[in-house]
């Protein structure tokens, strides 16, 4: 059975959570989130922007989540200057990973915004590699670098600020 994209339902959260997000933090490599979340507050989290209905999709392969992709507001309501911009997340376990099921999250992600943002912004650690392509073939361009902002475990990265401006971008 292949695999399949689709909105992300609040039913899907706590699998989402344990199947997904949990063991990709776990990984302390791809995101700056290197610990797994209590489950209530992933949930909480994750439910509040599904009710809200931001752009939030899932990767499912059989009845497992593989992947997920949201798109959610920077800055509160408050910060009014800010509303334009929108920040991308996006995870794939690593048996999903190279297979174009990332490009699919992104653009349906993307689609689902309409023109909501003039702004989806997003941060790639610069040995994520593969990650960097994909945001670049799908219309997202870096904007700047943090040179040496991300250390962990030993090691270090840049962190790639990348933007991606609906309508202005030839991919999507």
């Amino acid at each position: 059975m292949p695999v399949t994209v689709r909105a992300t339902t609040l039913h899907d959260l706590p699998s989402l959570i344990i199947d997904c997000l949990n063991p990709v933090f776990s990984e302390r490599i791809h995101l700056s989130i290197t610990e797994p979340i209590p489950v209530g507050e992933a949930l909480g989290y994750h439910a509040a922007h599904v009710s809200a209905g931001f752009p939030h999709f899932v990767a499912v392969d059989g009845d497992q989540m593989v992947g997920m992709c949201d798109i959610s507001p920077s800055a509160p309501p408050r910060i009014g200057a800010q509303q334009h911009n929108a920040t991308l997340g996006m995870l794939l376990v690593p048996s999903a990973r190279g297979q174009g099921i990332g490009e699919h999250l992104i653009r349906a992600a993307i689609a689902a915004c309409g023109s909501r943002w003039e702004r989806i912004e997003l941060s790639v650690y610069s040995h994520n590699e593969r990650a960097y392509r994909l945001y670049t073939r799908v219309g997202f361009i870096e904007e700047g670098r943090r040179v040496g902002a991300w250390k962990l475990d030993g090691n270090r990265s840049d962190i790639i600020d990348m933007v991606y401006r609906p309508g202005r971008s030839s991919s999507i």
